[in-house]
């Protein structure tokens, strides 16, 4: 039984195969060679493009200097004072010459005045013209760095590109003062010659790129563009350009005009240029090339020894392989009842047992995953707080119905390729999720608004973590979102009610100052009024009186609103008290040309509420209806009875001490007017004291409605559009008794 298990079989072939070792061997050597010789090129070209980089850097360096020293010549300063005068300028003409003369790196030198116009210039041209800078950015950018050079640019004055460095001159006598711009126009081989002039073996050379992507400089005369070159080479060669753009250093390979080649590239400091230095690799690689032949060479020699030995074993080791994996697809599939029956006494008969093992333990986790999955989503589906969850990509990967019904969960239809997204209230959790997720931190408590298709807000309160595996990698984030609009608004509502305490307290102790002060005013000149002789001194005592009895009103107003006298709660018919409130303005009703609604359910309930305090809250509001209705309106009154508890405890909670007495239910009042409304900014101040939206009110009126109500156990709210009207709800606790008839 020399095939009886695998480990003869293996043992076996490695014995045929003895040669492979020599394989490896020779390839790793192979590639060996191969790496050591392209490091150490590597190294060699680097050097040599950093040589060359520090050259032309060296260059543009060197000519600042030149510049700088130039440009401080008392005669060049003195230049710009002698062309005012229109004196001759043959000294600064000889001394430019001289320097030109000594300097063969320079097209021409040039001073310019401040309004670019060239005053004096010494090129190698005959040409005598001088050129006009004015519009030329490099001259704009040297007034106001004060140094510029430039970077290769074609030039309004020359048909080729140069390179412009430019200097600002000061005055010879004042050293703040600028007079002038000294230019040098440098030549394009001064600083090519540098690339030009290396040489790599036979057939390397160097070139210079602009990271504009044009060729400053390549040895192949045909070549005069980044577009040229790129279309002799492939798509590594772009990737070496876009780096040499870029401003990268970097090397690579490359296949350019149907040869194989090595580049190794970096940027000049002073410049925004690249210089990429270049090796043919048949070259390079001639004698790695021909060890590379003699070992494939006997590759082949061995695979050809090894094909027709290997397919004996290979027949033996695969009929039993291919049932495993039939076995295993069909698992794949969903079919758990698969078993593998294999007839040997090797290795991969104990390795079926071992399957069948396997698959009878999977049939029965799986049920228990099943199991566990559904008892999941049913909790995810009826908890009360809204869940939803995102995948590592910020996806949502699921959203519970609590979670839809707190943010009305939808899709709005977008034009761009994403075809639907979630709706904003989503969209905003999704957004902290995905915040989490990016900064590791979770949110706490964060609060988030919602308008209700009632449109009134509701509030939401949203918390988020991460989601991670057994092995702490990130997976996603969830938020649990939680409905706190009851909370807040109870909140709100004791702020509101400790504003107007503290307020009371304040306002009682001023009315109590300010009225007694206001009774001596108020007699004195009462006397005065007895004394006066003429009509006009009547007149303005008269006006000085009505301004008192009208400070007088306010704190009065301030008083009630302090210190309103304790309720009297009773069962009181409130149709009779809003009958007895609209008798009392009807005929400002008519004057002002608003049309009175009033609406009462036929067994509208009494109310438990001081009778005199309720009939000051009507009227009050009435008031502030008919104030809003200045050119004309409707006003809508309507009564009616609330028992709803859903309904009530969406305004109170059962930590209320009065709540027990509420169960009997609520006397609605609505006041509905079709005036000019109040604005949003305006509206959470209505309550405040000396607030007031028309400037003849104090600003007190609806402070001591808040303050009656609170004292009767009552509540009011407020809703207002601005330009389409103002609605204030009052509830007021029910009575057991009935009211009947309606208007």
């Amino acid at each position: 039984m020399l095939f009886s298990s695998i480990r003869t079989k293996l043992i076996c072939i490695l014995m045929i195969l003895g040669a492979i070792p020599l394989l490896v061997v020779g390839a790793v050597s192979y590639h060996s060679a191969a790496n050591a010789l392209l490091v150490q090129t590597r190294q060699q070209l680097d050097k040599v493009a950093q040589k060359t980089a520090q050259q032309v850097d060296h260059f543009f360096d060197a000519a600042q200097k030149d510049i700088d020293l130039l440009s401080k010549f008392p005669f060049i300063q003195l230049t710009f004072l002698q062309f005012e005068f229109n004196q001759r300028l043959d000294t600064s003409q000889r001394l430019l010459a001289d320097y030109f003369q000594s300097n063969p790196n320079y097209n021409g030198i040039y001073l310019v005045n401040l309004a670019g116009k060239t005053i004096l210039s010494v090129t190698g041209d005959q040409d005598d013209s001088l050129p006009d800078f004015s519009g030329a950015d490099w001259f704009a950018k040297t007034l106001e760095t004060g140094r510029f050079l430039s970077d290769l640019q074609f030039s309004n004055h020359r048909s080729s590109k140069v390179v412009m460095l430019g200097k600002i001159v000061y005055d010879f006598e004042n050293p703040d003062k600028i007079v002038g711009v000294l230019a040098f126009d440098l030549k394009k081989y001064a600083f090519v010659d540098y690339v030009a002039s290396l040489r790599i073996g036979e057939k390397g050379y160097a070139f210079l790129i602009h990271k504009n992507g044009f060729l400053i400089y390549h040895p192949d005369k045909e070549i005069d563009s980044e577009t040229d070159i790129q279309a002799l080479s492939d798509h590594r060669f772009q990737t070496h350009i876009n780096n040499m753009m870029d401003g990268k250093k970097g090397f690579g390979n490359y296949t350019h005009d149907n040869a194989e080649k090595f580049i190794v590239y970096l940027p000049c400091t002073l410049m925004n240029w690249s210089i990429g230095v270049t090796v043919f690799k048949s070259e390079l690689m001639a004698d790695i090339h021909t060890f590379r032949n003699q070992i494939i060479s006997f590759i082949m020699i061995i695979i050809g020894l090894f094909l027709p030995v290997s397919f004996l074993f290979i027949k033996s080791l695969t009929r039993p392989i291919l049932q495993l994996i039939k076995g295993a697809e069909a698992i794949g599939k969903g079919d758990l009842d698969q078993r593998i029956e294999i007839k040997s006494n090797d290795e991969l008969s104990a390795v079926a047992r071992e399957f069948n093992k396997m698959v009878a333990t999977l049939k029965k986790n799986m049920k228990e995953i099943v199991d566990l999955k559904t008892f999941m989503e049913d909790i995810f589906r009826n908890v009360s707080s809204g869940i939803i969850t995102v995948d590592e990509a910020g996806q949502i990967s699921s959203i519970n119905q609590s979670a839809q019904t707190m943010l009305g969960y939808g899709h709005r239809e977008t034009s761009g390729t994403d075809g639907f997204r979630p709706c904003e209230p989503v969209q905003q959790v999704v957004d902290l999720l995905k915040h989490s997720m990016k900064s590791g931190e979770n949110t706490r408590d964060h609060e988030l608004k919602l308008a209700r298709s009632d449109d009134k807000a509701s509030c939401v309160e949203i918390n988020t973590s991460q989601l991670t595996d057994q092995s702490g990698g990130l997976i996603g984030a969830i938020a649990d979102i939680r409905d706190i609009t009851r909370r807040k608004r109870m909140e709100e509502l004791m702020v509101r009610v400790d504003k107007l305490a503290s307020l009371g307290q304040l306002s009682a102790g001023m009315a109590h100052e300010i009225r007694n002060p206001l009774a001596g005013m108020k007699t004195s000149l009462q006397v005065l009024a007895e004394r006066a002789r003429t009509d006009a001194e009547q007149i303005l005592i008269s006006g000085v009186l009505s301004e008192i009895n009208r400070l007088n009103t306010i704190v009065s107003d301030l008083l009630r609103f302090s210190r309103p006298s304790p309720p009297l709660p009773s069962p009181v018919n409130v149709k009779n008290i809003l009958e007895k409130t609209i008798g009392m303005v009807k005929e400002k009703l008519k004057k002002s040309d608003i049309r009175l609604i009033c609406r009462y359910d036929k067994d509208l309930s009494f109310a438990m509420a001081d009778q005199e305090q309720m009939h000051q809250v009507f009227l009050n509001l009435i008031l502030n209806s008919l104030t809003a209705m200045e050119a004309g309106g409707e006003l809508t009154i309507t009564a009616g009875n609330v028992r709803n508890e859903e309904q009530i405890k969406t305004k109170l909670t059962q930590k209320d001490p009065d709540f027990a007495m509420y169960r009997a239910g609520f006397v609605e009042i609505r006041f509905k007017d079709t005036g000019h409304g109040i604005s949003k900014e305006a509206l959470p101040r209505v309550f405040d004291p000396f607030f007031s939206t028309s400037p003849k009110g104090t600003g007190l009126g609806l402070s001591i409605v808040h303050k009656l109500l609170e004292k009767n156990k009552g509540y009011i709210f407020i809703d207002s559009v601005v330009q389409q009207g103002t609605q204030v709800r009052l509830l007021l606790p029910a009575s057991d008794k009935k009211q009947t008839g309606d208007r």
